[in-house]
């Protein structure tokens, strides 16, 4: 549990790390990044490695003070998440008095606020008010995946720490270790940028039906006296959430054509469904490089006219029926 484990963000770790070890930290903090990129683990290891009492500008994990602010239960570190839609001026009021008492167990006091874009315009400028004037000793770590819809007023008070989406291998790996079979996790890290997301997505049995349904397609298409057309009738009504299942059902499929190619011109090692080359190399046989570049068009295609709204069933036919024009 040292600053070690956010080697996925190493700008972040070492701006903050070298910042607490030198003993100077500003007062507030934007950590601002896309979901899943690690913002509130890395600000809970700020506040830990501020009270750890095993460790000098690090945090342990393991202590008792460490486990009382991961479970929230630290007097001197103090969490505001939305009030159902927003966060409200009266969270506010609360935290400034919170923040304004001594502090019980050090000469620190933290505050952490999740979504601080989702602040309502009366709550923002009292924040404000609270930055320009902090009390000592009290430490800000605000977190936005939207930093564009913040003040400017706030930004300017805050120093900002840019959190990058983590990469496909860094969520495999993380999935891995969590048990997640490795073909799952190779191809959710490729569909979504986001640990939690991704860990759903493997271990749903939806989404490895959809592979299966994205296999089965594939082939179907270049069969003769194909049952494609009914396989994609069969897939609309079979729940009702089918159909927002489509948007993840093509990008499975655009990975699994992608797949095929690189099979073709020798790329094993890029592959996405490696679990699945077998499959992959009896279907490289009967498409041309030249269908699956046409191919990965057309579903990104279909993708964007479902999302213009378009009759799903017909562009999925649509889209069947060009694949099996070649």
């Amino acid at each position: 549990m040292t600053w070690t484990r956010f080697s996925q963000q190493p700008r972040a770790q070492e701006l903050l790390y070298h910042s607490l070890r030198n003993e100077r930290l500003a007062h507030a903090y934007l950590l601002a990044g896309p979901k899943g990129s690690g913002k509130k683990q890395m600000a809970l290891h700020l506040a830990k490695s501020l009270f750890c009492s095993e460790r000098e500008a690090d945090a342990c994990g393991a202590c008792v003070t460490c486990r009382r602010i991961e479970g929230g239960n630290h007097p001197d570190v103090l969490f505001i998440t939305p009030d159902g839609a927003s966060i409200k001026i009266d969270q506010i009021r609360s935290l400034q008095k919170e923040m304004a008492m001594r502090a019980v167990e050090s000469s620190h006091k933290v505050y952490i606020i999740e979504h601080v874009d989702k602040m309502t315009t009366q709550a923002a400028n009292s924040l404000l008010k609270f930055l320009e004037e902090p009390p000592a000793g009290v430490l800000a770590l605000l977190l936005t995946e939207h930093s564009h819809a913040i003040l400017p007023t706030i930004l300017s008070r805050c120093q900002i720490v840019q959190f990058s989406p983590l990469s496909a291998e860094s969520i495999a790996e993380k999935l891995r270790a969590e048990g997640v079979l490795a073909g799952m996790a190779q191809v959710a890290s490729h569909i979504t940028t986001n640990v939690e997301e991704a860990m759903t997505l493997s271990q749903s049995e939806s989404f490895a039906q959809l592979r299966n349904l994205v296999i089965q397609l594939v082939q179907e298409c270049k069969q003769r006296n194909s049952s494609a057309l009914l396989t994609i009738h069969d897939m609309l009504q079979k729940s009702d959430k089918s159909k927002e299942e489509l948007p993840l059902f093509l990008d499975l499929l655009i990975l699994w054509l992608r797949d095929i190619l690189y099979l073709q011109v020798g790329r094993h090692a890029h592959l996405i469904n490696s679990d699945q080359q077998d499959v992959l190399q009896g279907q490289a046989l009967v498409w041309t490089k030249a269908e699956l570049l046409r191919g990965i068009d057309l579903v990104m295609e279909t993708k964007n006219r479902i999302e213009r709204n378009a009759n799903a069933q017909l562009a999925l036919e649509r889209l069947v029926l060009q694949f099996q024009e070649g």
